[in-house]
């Protein structure tokens, strides 16, 4: 399975750094986490068609995490984007609600336009989409947040956590799969705030979760690359990687 970064800042600007967003291919399928601004445009930079998307997960519903969707649906409108295949879109509670405020306000142009659209809640405890098995457990955020597993047959992928601290549901499914986690760490070191993650405390949760491997990612502009990467080397054993637009990782 290879995962690819497409954004890894936050909702604030930066020159290297797009809003949150993932995108993961296995058989021919792609799975993108999170929509955040300017995603639909990365996504295709990726290599990667927006019709040729099939699966949309989103962890929560703060804008920079799902300010593309509106984009995303309105660009499969378009003559030369337009798609044939199902789309799903898979987030937390609150999710349909969402999707019925954007009806409102933009009307047909976010429906589906000659293929089949599903907006669907999670409601556990697992799932199959193609080659994909996914799970997820709640974060401590401020809105409801899910952190996703998404891995093939063999129990082995990646933990996406969104925004949010982690939690004992979390650490509960981190030790049932062999992954990478992809972690949050928004905050610089020494600064705490509740909701978010610094490279301590993500490395901590890599280690409580068991995981083989942390890529730090959600950067905001004050927080170093390399120091977060120290830091969280000296708590964590496994191999640490600071996420980047465009990064690409076979896990």
């Amino acid at each position: 399975m290879r995962l690819t970064i497409i954004g890894s800042g936050t909702s604030l600007p930066q020159i290297g750094r797009g809003a949150p967003c993932c995108l993961l291919q296995e058989g021919g399928r792609n799975v993108v986490v999170d929509l955040g601004s300017g995603a639909s445009r990365g996504i295709f930079q990726a290599g990667v068609h927006l019709r040729d998307v099939g699966l949309v997960v989103l962890t929560h519903l703060h804008p920079d995490h799902c300010a593309d969707l509106v984009p995303f649906l309105f660009a499969m409108r378009a003559e030369e984007t337009a798609r044939q295949h199902p789309l799903l879109i898979l987030g937390p509670e609150g999710l349909r609600r969402h999707y019925s405020n954007l009806h409102r306000t933009w009307g047909h142009w976010v429906e589906g336009a000659g293929y089949d659209l599903s907006v669907m809640e999670w409601e556990g405890p697992s799932m199959k989409w193609g080659p994909f098995h996914l799970g997820a457990a709640p974060t401590a955020h401020s809105v409801p947040n899910l952190a996703w597993y998404i891995g093939g047959h063999d129990r082995s992928g990646v933990i996406l956590t969104g925004d949010g601290e982690g939690t004992d549901a979390l650490v509960k499914m981190g030790r049932m799969f062999s992954h990478t986690l992809v972690a949050e760490c928004s905050l610089p070191a020494g600064r705490d705030l509740p909701g978010h993650m610094n490279p301590a405390q993500a490395a901590d949760l890599a280690v409580e979760c068991g995981s083989r491997a942390l890529v730090l990612t959600h950067l905001n502009p004050g927080v170093d690359a390399e120091s977060a990467k120290a830091e969280a080397r000296e708590r964590f054993g496994g191999e640490v990687t600071t996420a980047e637009d465009g990064l690409v990782i076979d896990v």
